[in-house]
């Protein structure tokens, strides 16, 4: 029988946080501020005070745009906006759905993508209860099954996130381009040992 990827895989190569080469445009803020003024690109909005105090503006759009970076079976696409004191309360994502039967269907994982206000003095982001830095604009596969949260410490933070899903209808798309964005991928070809081509 065959064995297929899926997150478990991933995380357990690669780790719980990984920088990928894929990036938003550098003039994303002002492209992300154009679409939460057009209804017709959003799914849906949170605004205004959470269950326990100030949280971050949600926007989820209803499309994926060219030049993100982001495969086109991309999912839940959104922007987080957050000012001083605002927070990401801290929680676990769920990625799969548990069937009577005992098997497992849903697998996907979350990119986060920090675009400005890095730095934890300004945002401070933490998985599994380590603080974890963002390059501005860069996409991340981050295992979100484990709790994670932050704090805002400043005006203007950009967040963005997205599902990328690995089930049958999703896995070739998702594959072909993990291979391009995943850092030292190496080739369907690649051959192991003394005679490898990488050294």
């Amino acid at each position: 029988m065959a064995k297929y990827i899926d997150s478990n895989y991933l995380f357990q190569s690669a780790g719980d946080f990984i920088a990928l080469n894929a990036w938003l445009p550098e003039d994303i803020i002002d492209q992300v501020d154009a679409l939460n003024q057009d209804d017709s690109k959003i799914l849906r909005k949170r605004e205004g005070e959470g269950y326990n105090g100030p949280k971050a503006l949600g926007v989820e759009y209803n499309f994926v745009p060219e030049g993100w970076g982001l495969p086109g079976n991309a999912t839940e696409l959104g922007s987080l906006l957050y000012d001083k004191g605002h927070y990401l309360a801290p929680h676990r994502d769920k990625w799969r759905n548990l069937n009577s039967d005992g098997s497992l269907t849903g697998d996907g994982m979350r990119l986060i993508n920090f675009i400005n206000h890095t730095h934890p003095t300004e945002f401070t982001f933490l998985l599994d209860d380590e603080v974890k830095t963002f390059e501005p604009r860069r996409w991340y596969a981050v295992n979100t099954r484990k709790t994670h949260y932050g704090f805002s410490f400043v005006d203007g933070v950009y967040h963005m996130s997205c599902g990328i899903r690995f089930g049958e209808r999703h896995l070739e798309e998702t594959v072909q381009w993990l291979k391009q964005v995943l850092p030292f991928a190496q080739p369907d070809d690649d051959v192991k040992g003394v005679i490898c081509t990488r050294n």
